[in-house]
């Protein structure tokens, strides 16, 4: 593996505390998720002599990593949420920080009451981040997704996007005064943009992996989803195929629709989240800041049935002194040659 040395930059209020942070870092720790509505940011450092000032509760803080031969870039931007100070006889004194991607002092976390009859979801998703204080992007093709009717119902942006991301089959972010709404599963940034494909490659920067590209709970053959036409006064069904020949059981949505659109797409994402869940596993790989969720990751000689390209669902940044910089990388959907051997 070559050798280089890892850098990285952390900003407090504007100000760069790295070369502070030099000689008393023991780990920083980035956790962004597909999924899930704030990323978190953890650093740890020895406080024996105390020289680090007690960081501001709500201040901004922002990590860029990187190497020195490639550079560094930001991976992650929020506000402290949490700080901690440990100590014991014999045990050292040692001060924890957390910062969440999404403020959650300020409006995000705040239950409201709100309608929209006969909206888009791009209208109502920056309607419902404005009341949040926040700006909003809305990927296009879940944007013009229409509904006779959509409500906050004494909920919390933060849950609000949250069960919108789970009901279109999206993923939903928030970084400081952001917000995002991307679909799932489709390697595309909000803005369209292909996401970068990340090696995984034994000898060259694959560390270690534990990986099962095939997992038979999760799959089935075809999910269907239930509506009711109250202009002929009956039950329909909508179903989509699942992309796996191997599979023969068949799936049917919890919740019944009020609409052909709407179980339309309850049928589809439930045909994404079985070929998601098809595999899972982990890679943990020499740190790269290009890996994104619901980016690639492309293992490499591992062995045949392992080798293969996979969504990443969870990406895992770690800088500490005894392992350096490593990222971690959570795989779902295994796809190509992975999960099969044609020996």
């Amino acid at each position: 593996m070559p050798a280089d040395l890892a850098i990285y930059r952390v900003l407090v209020d504007g100000n760069d505390i790295s070369n502070l942070l030099n000689p008393i870092l023991l780990s920083l720790r980035v956790h962004d998720a597909a999924g899930t509505a704030s990323d978190t940011a953890e650093i740890d450092i020895d406080d024996s002599n105390g020289r680090v000032a007690f960081p501001r509760d709500g201040a901004y803080m922002a990590i860029d990593l990187g190497w020195r031969s490639s550079g560094i870039a930001r991976v992650f931007e929020g506000t402290v949420d949490d700080v901690k100070s440990r100590g014991a006889r014999g045990e050292g004194r040692t001060l924890h920080i957390s910062a969440k991607s999404a403020d959650t002092r300020t409006r995000t976390k705040q239950h409201r009451e709100k309608h929209w009859d006969k909206q888009s979801l791009g209208t109502v998703m920056q309607d419902a981040a404005s009341l949040a204080g926040l700006t909003m992007m809305v990927d296009p093709d879940l944007g013009s997704v229409q509904r006779e009717w959509w409500g906050m119902t004494a909920e919390s942006f933060l849950h609000f996007g949250h069960r919108i991301a789970r009901d279109v089959g999206g993923t939903f972010k928030v970084f400081g005064r952001r917000a995002i709404l991307a679909r799932r599963n489709s390697g595309l940034s909000v803005s369209g943009a292909t996401l970068s494909t990340v090696k995984a490659q034994w000898g060259v920067n694959l560390i270690n992996w534990d990986v099962a590209p095939v997992v038979g709970r999760p799959r089935y053959a075809k999910v269907r989803a239930r509506w009711y036409d109250t202009k002929q006064a009956r039950w329909k069904e909508e179903a989509a195929d699942v992309e796996d020949r191997s599979a023969e059981a068949e799936a049917t949505t919890r919740f019944t629709r009020s609409s052909k659109d709407e179980a339309e797409r309850a049928a589809e994402n439930g045909k994404t989240a079985s070929e998601r869940n098809r595999g899972e596993g982990t890679v943990r790989i020499l740190g790269n800041i290009n890996a994104q969720p619901e980016g690639a990751c492309l293992v490499i000689g591992a062995r045949p049935g392992i080798d293969g390209l996979y969504r990443i669902d969870v990406v895992d940044h770690e800088l500490s002194r005894s392992d350096g910089f490593t990222t971690t990388l959570s795989l779902k959907q295994p796809q190509g040659d992975a999960g099969k051997d044609s020996r």
